[in-house]
């Protein structure tokens, strides 16, 4: 006797599958890196010395002249949008997620990171800026304790941060339908990339264009993260042992 005809769920409208999910961060992830390539080939100069640098450099100036009170709070910022830590937070907040909704959004911090921080490594693959003097303490205009003599762009705190911060925020707007975790995500990405000012770590277009990457890529993985279906994870679940 033949077997009955499968059936089949279809997902909810506006629902993706694992897969397209996937192929949708694949497809933002490539044209994010192609901006940012072009944007640097053509703006930043693949060494520094692009069209943009004069009013970096002017940028640049008037930033450690004028940096006030805030280079203790800049210091740690820098340590807690670093890689390493901002990474672990990741994962802590992914784990804590994960045990409390049990849905494909908890991954939505992890794969804001990751993605920020390939980005960031892909771009400096072909983009070889040089950072600003005032970088590397001793040299005029330094601050002591700072150090950082990798390529600058693009700022990878202003990439990292600004696309957690709009992932995880953003998913807040997306399933409460407010408007206010966009602006906190908005204001919060600036005050971070002006702290890098202040330290005299960047130069502004670093920051400009690694906001504009993260805001992209956050906003794009709160997006995906709010339409993966659920099916899919179920399907997930029961493959991991008990």
């Amino acid at each position: 006797m033949p077997d009955a005809p499968r059936t089949t769920q279809p997902h909810h409208a506006g629902r993706l599958s694992a897969a397209r999910a996937a192929i949708v961060l694949i497809l933002c992830a490539t044209a994010l890196f192609a901006l940012g390539a072009v944007l640097g080939f053509t703006a930043v100069g693949r060494t520094g010395g692009g069209p943009i640098q004069s009013w970096d450099d002017t940028v640049w100036h008037w930033a450690i002249s004028h940096r006030g009170p805030f280079v203790g709070v800049a210091k740690t910022v820098a340590t807690v949008g670093d890689a390493p830590v901002l990474g672990l937070i990741c994962v802590l907040l992914t784990a804590a997620l994960m045990w409390w909704l049990q849905s494909p959004r908890a991954l939505v911090p992890l794969v804001a990171y990751l993605g920020a921080e390939f980005e960031v490594f892909a771009i400096r693959l072909v983009i070889h800026r040089p950072r600003p003097a005032s970088a590397d303490f001793p040299a005029p205009g330094a601050i002591r304790g700072v150090h950082e003599t990798n390529f600058s762009y693009p700022s990878g705190h202003a990439v990292a941060v600004t696309a957690v911060l709009f992932a995880g925020l953003g998913t807040v707007a997306f399933t409460r339908r407010w408007a206010w975790p966009w602006l906190v995500a908005l204001v919060t990405s600036m005050a971070v990339a002006d702290t890098r000012l202040i330290l005299g770590v960047h130069w502004f277009s670093d920051l400009l264009i690694g906001l504009l990457i993260g805001t992209a890529w956050g906003v794009t993985v709160a997006f995906v993260g709010q339409r993966i279906g659920w099916a899919d994870f179920a399907a997930l679940r029961r493959l991991l042992p008990r």
